[in-house]
């Protein structure tokens, strides 16, 4: 089993993160607000359009859940500060995981 966990946070003293198995392609969502543990969730889980960049000015168009694959799952979470303000903090260790 691979588990990919990443540190997220939606404000003051409100850490958490978001984990993702890439073998079953589960996703958990772990923050301390359930609503926005909920708009994240099905933010990730929902099918939608992505650009990928190839180039650093060109990209092309995918339409995928991010819980398709783990890329997808990353370039999700590259999106997801706009709409709902979770940020992803890729340096931060998760701790007690």
């Amino acid at each position: 089993m691979s588990v990919f966990t990443v540190a997220a946070h939606t404000g003051d003293n409100n850490n958490g993160y978001i984990q993702y198995d890439t073998e079953t392609k589960k996703l958990t969502v772990h923050l301390n607000d359930a609503e926005k543990e909920k708009e994240a969730y099905d933010f990730l889980t929902s099918v939608r359009s992505w650009h990928r960049y190839v180039t650093l000015s060109q990209y092309e168009t995918i339409t995928a859940a991010a819980t398709d694959s783990l890329d997808i799952l990353k370039l999700a979470l590259g999106y997801i500060w706009l709409p709902l303000g979770v940020h992803i903090d890729w340096s931060r260790p998760v701790e007690g995981v």
